[in-house]
């Protein structure tokens, strides 16, 4: 009974601090800041010039979001259409959808400095039998996102 007892404050302790992700923490104008991926446990940052730094986010209340991906060489940048999707967030995760198709879903992570993360989300391993695709295809790659 003891156990059974501990266990379940364990799991109640855990529940009330874990991060509840909610609407006022994703909404704003949201500008990168660092991107990159996981290696072995740890993060490698790519490296960016102004150009890919000008990529953002605009998430509002209304659950319409705008992204603008930026590419090309400082002085020289080629911003795309922008993409115009709803959001919505699903436990620890934004997802942008436009109908019934999934466009991007991220796990999201507030960080202390007001930053947030968005991490790729895989709703399970890919297994192939090209071990390089299914290498690429299982990275995780963050983005850090700061509020303008």
């Amino acid at each position: 009974m003891k156990k059974l007892i501990l266990i379940l404050v364990l799991l109640f302790s855990a529940k009330m601090f874990s991060q509840q992700l909610k609407p006022e923490n994703v909404i704003g104008f949201w500008k990168l800041q660092e991107a990159g991926f996981y290696e072995n446990g740890k993060k490698v940052s790519k490296n960016f010039d102004d150009c890919r730094l000008m990529r953002n986010y605009t998430i509002w209340d209304n659950n319409y979001a705008i992204y603008n991906y930026v590419e090309g060489k400082t002085g020289s940048c080629s911003p795309s259409e922008p993409r115009l999707t709803l959001w919505r967030i699903v436990d620890n995760r934004i997802q942008f959808y436009i109908d019934d198709s999934i466009l991007e879903e991220r796990i999201v992570k507030i960080n202390e400095d007001k930053t947030i993360t968005f991490e790729t989300f895989l709703d399970k391993k890919i297994v192939d039998t090209d071990k390089n695709f299914e290498k690429i295809a299982n990275t995780i790659s963050y983005d850090i996102l700061r509020r303008e």
